[in-house]
């Protein structure tokens, strides 16, 4: 039987080692199936870079570039709209959305796309639908396209010149409803509208709040509010039902593909550098939705300056 000395040893060895655990992962859990990225938009070349809670940054260079993107909801892949490079940091916007696997790398058109102008997207869950916001030259609204058929149904129509109309748009897990930003700072009217679009009709989701993303289990819509920037949780089934979650940025947040943790952008006063005509570098930062906890990702550490942040499944970066 061990002495009590032994115990008391073990004890502090354990303790130590727990320590330095949650010192390098923070409130993830190890192993966790999903890993920090983001895509490189903008840059002189296409790579999605890869920020592991306990190891080294890493890239995987990309095929192709694109503008507006977003990493698909099981962490496997990457949506982006179309873009053609003329030289570097100077790009044209191309008609269509692209999806990007991985393992290998490979990027193909969405079916039913190729014709669309897009200026916002958002994937179901189970990937089996896409709905954009744009015009196929005929008309500009709100489109539903089943895949993989490439079926392209119009929800709602707006004026091809109203250039705030629907934009951010994020997917309930079901695909029968969309949140979306609808107006502009500049005209002061910025808000959220909930889009039903098995019935094509809107209606107002709180006229204080700048972006709204659904949980993939449907149970939360994280929202960030528009003056103070700071996010809450609302049960979109009760929007009264909402809880408080701190201090956000005017990125919105991204979901972990299991609904555990929010990804935010975090800058740090003086942290990163000092600049005076731009905004620091940002580093990326895990919220348990659970418990309140945040915690800062190392590898990430003021490397953020501008891009697309998401999740990535650990098969495709180990």
């Amino acid at each position: 039987m061990p002495s009590i000395f032994e115990a008391r040893a073990f004890l502090v060895v354990a303790t130590t080692l727990i320590g330095l655990l949650v010192s390098c992962t923070g409130n993830i859990p190890v192993p966790y199936p999903y890993k920090a990225a983001i895509y490189l938009e903008n840059s002189d070349s296409e790579a999605v870079k890869v920020f592991p809670f306990d190891g080294q940054a890493l890239t995987i260079p990309l095929p192709l570039c694109l503008g507006r993107a977003k990493f698909g909801p099981d962490g496997k892949s990457l949506y982006g709209t179309n873009l053609t490079r003329l030289q570097p940091y100077i790009t044209r916007p191309s008609r269509g959305l692209s999806r990007i696997e991985f393992n290998p790398t490979r990027a193909n058109m969405v079916p039913g796309t190729s014709t669309f102008d897009i200026k916002s997207f958002a994937v179901a869950v189970r990937q089996d639908k896409v709905v954009i916001t744009g015009g196929n030259g005929r008309s500009c609204g709100v489109f539903e396209i089943l895949l993989p058929a490439g079926t392209s149904r119009q929800v709602l129509t707006y004026d091809c010149s109203y250039r705030w109309a629907w934009d951010l748009l994020s997917l309930s897990p079901d695909g029968e409803q969309a949140v979306a930003t609808v107006g502009s700072y500049s005209d002061h009217d910025l808000h959220l509208e909930l889009i039903d679009l098995v019935h094509g009709t809107t209606k107002p989701f709180g006229s204080t709040f700048l972006v709204g993303v659904w949980s993939p289990d449907g149970k939360w819509i994280a929202i960030t509010e528009n003056r103070t920037e700071r996010i809450f949780l609302i049960d979109p089934h009760s929007p009264s039902h909402r809880r408080s979650l701190g201090s956000g940025t005017s990125v919105p947040p991204e979901w972990s593909p299991d609904s555990r943790y929010l990804l935010i952008w975090k800058y740090s006063l003086f942290r990163c550098g000092f600049y005076v005509d731009i905004e620091a570098p940002a580093t990326l930062e895990t919220l348990d939705i659970e418990t309140g906890n945040r915690s800062s990702i190392r590898s990430s550490q003021c490397q953020l300056e501008r891009g697309t942040a998401g999740w990535l499944s650990g098969e495709i970066a180990p």
